[in-house]
């Protein structure tokens, strides 16, 4: 990265955007996977440190950023915006826990 600050981006919907903002972060509106691809190259020509990005959405940024994978940044992470997606952060986390260090240590009931 250029700049000493770190830069900070979420990827969703309008109603989740105003949040972001007010946290600081540089706010990419899309309600449809057409209007996150157009999106993209300017997520990636910024050098975004860490990367928020609504579930419905996670896949397809994380597979533009495939060939960085090796590069600690950006960090791109997933997060439930809507009630059908509640605990699949929770799981995803414990899929990572058990990768790194080859058990899950995660407490049961705190999803």
């Amino acid at each position: 990265m250029n700049d000493a600050r770190s830069k900070l981006a979420f990827v969703g919907g309008e109603e989740n955007t105003l949040c972001f903002t007010g946290m600081g972060f540089d706010t990419f509106s899309a309600n449809t996977l057409e209007s996150v691809q157009k999106q993209l190259p300017s997520l990636r020509r910024n050098d975004y440190s860490l990367i928020f990005v609504e579930w419905r959405y996670y896949d397809l940024v994380k597979e533009h950023f495939a060939d960085l994978r090796a590069e600690a940044l950006p960090t791109i992470l997933g997060i439930p915006t809507r009630p059908d997606e509640k605990g699949r952060g929770s799981s995803f986390m414990r899929k990572l826990v058990v990768q790194a260090i080859g058990s899950d240590i995660l407490l049961r009931g705190e999803e």
